[in-house]
């Protein structure tokens, strides 16, 4: 088996994470990490046998890994991944891959003159089970054609500690979006993956509506579909307690998600022939109501990792979500914030030229001033997001 040297560029919470189960994984070797600040080196330095460096750049440059994970903050994922590819080295990037589709193509095209190499992206809800029943029977036709979906995805609370505690959280030059860049971004990449790409969306976008900051923290969107499928995405970081619950309609009945169970209210037949077809005024189809619970602790993000690596040592591997894959989920978010900040419908793909001028004037026009607190405290086994 090939051993894959992989060096980690961002030392932060997550990919301290991360490197607590690179032991477990076989065929990694885990041999340097990068980070500006010192106190983050000495972190990784204390637990793991690795060369450091106080630049993501020096890393890629210096022959000693054969892959990078980057895990630094959203702006600086695509130039990163661009260097990556530039010097020969495989790339698996946090999400999102960038905080423009526009940045993300860009990536796409320089990986496309170095298809050897692979190219992945950390969206590892897509491995839990729970995600890939329903994804199978969606594919297998079970839902019928479909025509509906609402989530609620409130369960995003975030105190205004939370925000204070890093510079560029919550702003346009630091980080380039709030809830739909920050928390949703597996959310997005889940709805796009199950029901495919939207066409279009209208969006309400509240910018600090709950927190100080200058970002959204709550959004309402109807999106449709080239089918006629229409459906409604719901996100917040101001309320508590939350919701996340999704609701899947087909002709053949109705898909919930809530609670880590899946209930299928099944009709015996399409819904809609049956309309066409009986003669009774207030009748309904028989139905069955069946209870999954789709068993299996969440696999995180060793999952995709070792999916990574696997992908490396055997090409014929399927990759779990490629850098290509998660491009959708930043095209509607991208998508929702233009809608939601110009009061217009947008098509999906976006005008990415467009978008990338919005997002420069409001970063240039920005007033915004990080309010002087105390440092929060964090709880790493929550901070990832």
């Amino acid at each position: 088996m090939k051993t894959v040297r992989l060096g980690v560029i961002g030392c932060g919470g997550m990919a301290r994470a991360h490197m607590a189960y690179f032991p477990t994984i076989p065929g990694l070797k885990f041999t340097a990490a990068a980070d500006p600040f010192d106190e983050n080196i000495d972190l990784v330095r204390a637990d793991h046998d690795i060369t450091p460096f106080d630049d993501g750049q020096k890393l890629i440059k210096s022959g000693l890994v054969d892959a990078i994970l980057i895990c630094t903050p959203h702006y600086f994922h695509p130039e990163l991944s661009i260097a990556g590819f530039k010097a020969g080295l495989h790339v698996l990037t946090e999400k999102p891959v960038a905080v423009t589709a526009r940045d993300a193509v860009k990536v796409e095209a320089v990986h496309a003159k170095h298809q050897k190499l692979v190219y992945a992206a950390m969206f590892q809800i897509r491995a839990h089970p729970l995600w890939k029943r329903i994804k199978a029977m969606i594919d297998n036709g079970e839902l019928g054609k479909l025509q509906r979906m609402n989530w609620i995805v409130t369960n995003w609370f975030r105190s205004q500690a939370y925000f204070n505690a890093g510079a560029w959280r919550a702003t346009w030059k630091g980080e380039g979006g709030g809830v739909l860049l920050n928390q949703c971004p597996h959310n997005l990449d889940l709805l796009c993956w199950l029901l495919g790409s939207p066409s279009s969306v209208q969006a309400q976008v509240a910018l600090g509506k709950y927190h100080n900051i200058e970002v959204e923290d709550e959004v309402t969107a109807f999106l449709q579909w080239k089918n006629g499928m229409t459906g409604v995405f719901v996100t917040s970081t101001g309320e508590y307690p939350g919701t996340d619950r999704l609701e899947i309609i087909g002709d053949r009945g109705k898909l919930t998600v809530a609670d880590g169970i899946i209930t299928f209210n099944q009709t015996h037949e399409s819904i809609l022939a049956f309309s066409k077809t009986t003669d009774e005024a207030f009748a309904t189809p028989a139905t069955d109501t069946l209870t999954i619970e789709a068993g299996g602790d969440d696999p995180g993000h060793r999952i995709v990792t070792a999916n990574f690596i696997r992908k490396i040592q055997k090409p014929s591997t399927q990759l779990i979500c490629s850098g290509q894959d998660a491009l959708a989920e930043l095209e509607l978010g991208n998508a929702m914030l233009m809608s939601g900040l110009t009061n217009k419908p947008v098509p999906i793909p976006t005008n990415r030229a467009a978008y990338d001028r919005m997002l420069k004037e409001l970063i240039k026009n920005s007033t915004y001033v990080k309010p002087k607190v105390k440092k929060a405290k964090v709880d790493m086994a929550k901070s990832f997001h």
